[in-house]
């Protein structure tokens, strides 16, 4: 585990709004993924106060999804954007259901370690988000969240590791999670 010092700025009387008893959990498929819930449901086990964002992020969208060659009518540019938004649309909600297995399996093993259900959230990445790396996605979702604390499996997917170019994403968050206390599982 690393600590980082509060951001500058922050308080003890919590001027800073994201607090202490929020974390923001990195689900996936991977084992590291699982590891680091298991360690959450032990260390949190049937204590009351805390929150839980459990955070899967999902991967770009595919290139050919991104944008369309478009057309001289105005009228087929306006189909075409729709068909394209939809198909969007659809590989989103397809993405989505396929990481439900993981984030059913994570919410039920922190609910049978006692943390009630109303502690416990799940958020998802904006896989039109692109031009940021997974390390601030995570930071990004951690601030919208209001989470102080992230916990993250130290090995990651595959194309988690080719998004971040190769890089450790844990080292990645000790280098840019100022303000942050991260949990490093491993």
């Amino acid at each position: 585990m690393h600590a980082r010092r509060p951001p500058a700025g922050a308080t003890a009387r919590g001027k800073n709004k994201m607090t202490n008893n929020h974390l923001l959990v990195v689900v996936n498929e991977s084992s590291s993924s699982k590891h680091a819930v298991e360690y959450v449901a032990h260390v949190l086990a049937s204590r009351r106060g805390f929150r839980l964002c459990l955070a899967h992020f999902l991967s770009p969208l595919p290139s050919m999804l991104l944008e369309f060659g478009g057309a001289e009518d105005p009228e087929e540019e306006q189909q075409l954007d729709r068909q394209l938004r939809a198909e969007q649309q659809q590989w989103i909600t397809t993405a989505k259901k396929n990481a439900q297995p993981a984030l059913k399996w994570a919410y039920g093993r922190l609910r049978k370690a006692g943390l009630p259900a109303s502690s416990l959230t799940t958020r998802f990445s904006d896989p039109f988000r692109e031009q940021n790396s997974v390390s601030e996605e995570i930071l990004e979702l951690a601030r919208t969240n209001k989470c102080r604390t992230i916990v993250v499996g130290r090995r990651s997917l595959p194309w988690f590791r080719r998004l971040t170019a190769g890089k450790d994403l844990a080292e990645q968050l000790v280098q840019q999670a100022t303000g942050f206390t991260l949990w490093i599982v491993e």
